[in-house]
C-alpha cells in the first residue's frame, strides 16, 4: 500500500520538473529574441518577434498556473490523517488509488498510478466525506473505499 507523504512527495516532484520544464523553454525564448534583436530589420523579422511574444505570454500563463498548484498542493499536510475523504485525503479503492489535492490526472509513484483530483470533480464529488468501509456506484461501477489516510 502507499503512503500519503511518498505520494505527496512524488506529486510535488512532478510540479518541479513541469516547473523546471517550462521555465527552460522560457528561458530559450528570451534568447532566441535576444538573438533576434541583433538580426536584420524586417516583416519577416517583426512576425518571427511577434511569434516569440506569444509564445512566450502562455508558457508564462501556464508556468503562473503551476505555481498557483503548487501553492495548493503545499497547503497539504502530508502527515495528516484523516478518517473519511477530504483535501489531502490519498484513498485506495478496488479502482485505484486517488489523492484529493490538485487535478492533474495520473501520475506513477511506486509502480502504482495515482489520480490526483480535485473535490469539484464528478468523481470527487461522490467520493467527498466517504470512509473506509463504503461502496458506492459511479457511473455503472461499484466502488469499494478500502483506505482513507
Amino acid at each position: 500500500m502507499l503512503n500519503k507523504p511518498v505520494v505527496y512527495e512524488a506529486l510535488s516532484s512532478e510540479l518541479d520538473s513541469r516547473t523546471d520544464l517550462l521555465q527552460r523553454s522560457l528561458d530559450d525564448l528570451s534568447s532566441i529574441l535576444e538573438d533576434e534583436t541583433k538580426s536584420s530589420a524586417g516583416d519577416k523579422h517583426e512576425t518571427s518577434r511577434a511569434m516569440t511574444h506569444r509564445e512566450q505570454e502562455k508558457l508564462a500563463g501556464q508556468l503562473n498556473q503551476l505555481l498557483k498548484l503548487k501553492n495548493a498542493l503545499s497547503q497539504i499536510n502530508p502527515l495528516e490523517k484523516h478518517d473519511s475523504i477530504q483535501y489531502g485525503s490519498l484513498v485506495e479503492t478496488n479502482q485505484g488509488y486517488f489523492f484529493f489535492s490538485i487535478g492533474i490526472g495520473a501520475i506513477s509513484v511506486a509502480n502504482n498510478e495515482v489520480f490526483c483530483i480535485t473535490s469539484t470533480t464528478p468523481l470527487g464529488q461522490v467520493l467527498l466525506d466517504k470512509s473506509m468501509g463504503d461502496t458506492l456506484k459511479f457511473r455503472n461501477e461499484s466502488i469499494e473505499i478500502f483506505n482513507v489516510s
